[in-house]
């Protein structure tokens, strides 16, 4: 009903009798940025970790998450043939970092990391079951998806992170073409379209579909756990097309009752 899209999108987190976020799940999450999250803080110990002259994770392990992370990918992501040796040019890194430091689990002083007293507290209490729900908010409410990436700004992308949720828990028990998605999601919202530009090159509806499928199907649904993806095998060699399904870590992080 329009009631129950609009409190997902403007009351996701506060409408606990339509949709509730357990605080603790009840299963041990597994997740792409769980897996980059781990390797920076099992890296840090009471001596803390030497940051790089520019203030990033060392090299080493930049190196070590690169080869951890790649199970994750399609076989046809890039990350698979690029040579990565720093934070700056493995994003999904990066981006694990900022999250742990927006949560006030990570700080930097002097030149080296420290995971905090909260960080010690949250994980002796419920360890990654209890540090997960914490990632999903913080990723949704107060990391901009539009910074990683060169689409156009098309906030509402990340607005209707719920309803990306809600569309996977529907339509996911199978793999489906990720044009499937961005059908639905262009019915239910066509006027996201008018967010986008269009250029002699592509469409706004293009820029809205690809926006789409990197921003809330593979880095939100895919790196917080929520699905898997895989590469819909062609023979054309550069264009690729993904298909996505969910995981049963969905269930857990959300309970539709609508």
């Amino acid at each position: 009903s329009s009631e129950h899209i609009h409190r997902m999108l403007y009351f996701p987190f506060e409408s606990p009798e339509l949709f509730s976020f357990p605080e603790t799940l009840s299963i041990e999450p597994e997740a792409p940025i769980l897996t980059l999250i781990q390797l920076i803080t099992d890296a840090i110990d009471e001596k803390g970790l030497k940051a790089t002259a520019k203030g990033n994770l060392p090299q080493k392990r930049c190196k070590e998450a690169i080869i951890a992370y790649r199970k994750y990918l399609p076989e046809t992501d890039y990350l698979h043939r690029m040579n990565i040796s720093r934070e700056d040019d493995f994003d999904d890194l990066h981006t694990a970092r900022v999250i742990l430091e927006i949560l006030g689990l990570l700080r930097k002083t002097k030149g080296r990391f420290f995971l905090t007293k909260k960080f010690q507290e949250l994980i002796a209490k419920a360890g990654l079951a209890g540090l997960y729900p914490l990632i999903l908010k913080t990723y949704c409410r107060k990391f901009n998806w539009g910074y990683r990436d060169g689409f156009d700004e098309i906030p509402f992308i990340q607005h209707s992170f719920l309803f990306s949720m809600y569309l996977l828990q529907l339509h996911g028990n199978d793999w489906k073409p990720f044009l499937i998605y961005e059908d639905y999601f262009l019915q239910a919202f066509p006027m996201v379209i008018d967010e986008a530009n269009s250029n002699s090159y592509r469409s706004a509806e293009d820029e809205v579909r690809d926006c789409f499928d990197s921003r809330a199907l593979n880095r939100f649904l895919h790196f917080l756990g929520l699905s898997s993806i895989e590469t819909i095998p062609n023979d054309k060699p550069i264009s690729h097309e993904y298909q996505i399904k969910k995981l049963p870590l969905l269930d857990e992080v959300v309970r539709f009752s609508v």
